[in-house]
């Protein structure tokens, strides 16, 4: 299994609000519709949340916890705005015959304080096997600790991620730029030196921009490949096990 992660920042206008690029979104599903048809169906697709997502936990304040009614209903406010943002992507798939399916995290797991502690995979897993691509979303899901937090579609990269093959992450950049150029390989021993080239969102970002998601892909043991998901034939290669401008992290 190949898990592929779709940043929010190339299907939505990140520094807006609520709004979709659709140009992106369209040029994405049919690459993977394309890809789906020749056989390249070994992989779940996880998407970020984006100016659906991020605005709204920042307007309600429920990065650290949901206590009052007023945040309760933010979170579900965030909730749903997570959901039609993935329902766009599906349509977008569905009309490039890509069967796709939507698995709200909210509806199968459960945090502890802002990290996933519960999580039904097997949902995922028998989709996959029965020949769907399920489809999941950074999402609000209920916190043991703190009655409810943010779940990044970076977290769920982390999760499901541990299984993998191999991770790839599509973002608006070409991988981890350090000096103007493309950093090839990330490991160990140069972390610390292209952490210092690193840094978070420009935009509002709850998760930590890059620097946040590179943490994340440093948690799971698996190869995983950052690579400009605005060039969608960069990510159909990296699917079929090809090179492609990116860097690796591993």
């Amino acid at each position: 299994m190949q898990v592929l992660k779709l940043g929010g920042s190339v299907l939505t206008r990140k520094g807006g609000y609520m709004e979709l690029d659709q140009k992106n979104i369209d040029a994405l599903a049919k690459m993977l519709g394309g890809a789906w048809k020749s056989g390249v169906r070994d992989f779940i697709l996880i998407h970020g949340a984006g100016s659906f997502g991020h605005p709204l936990v920042l307007k309600y304040g429920l990065n650290d916890g949901i206590r009052t009614d007023a945040q309760k209903a933010g979170m579900a406010l965030t909730h749903a705005a997570c959901t039609c943002l993935s329902q766009a992507l599906i349509d977008a798939l569905v009309k490039n015959d890509v069967p796709a399916v939507t698995v709200p995290p909210i509806s199968i797991g459960k945090l502890s304080d802002k990290r996933i502690s519960k999580m039904d995979s097997g949902i995922v897993a028998n989709l996959l096997s029965s020949g769907f691509l399920p489809v999941l979303h950074g999402d609000m899901m209920l916190d043991e600790k703190l009655g409810g937090a943010v779940c990044s579609g970076d977290q769920l990269v982390s999760y499901f991620g541990k299984g993998a093959e191999r991770v790839i992450l599509g973002t608006n950049v070409d991988g981890i730029i350090a000096d103007g150029k493309v950093v090839p390989r990330i490991t160990k021993a140069n972390l610390s030196e292209i952490l210092k080239h690193v840094k978070g969102s420009d935009t509002a970002d709850v998760t930590g921009g890059m620097r946040g998601k590179l943490e994340e892909l440093l948690r799971i043991g698996r190869p995983a490949y950052i690579a400009n998901a605005l060039h969608p034939e960069r990510i159909e290669k990296l699917l079929r096990g090809e090179k492609s401008v990116c860097t690796l992290v591993e």
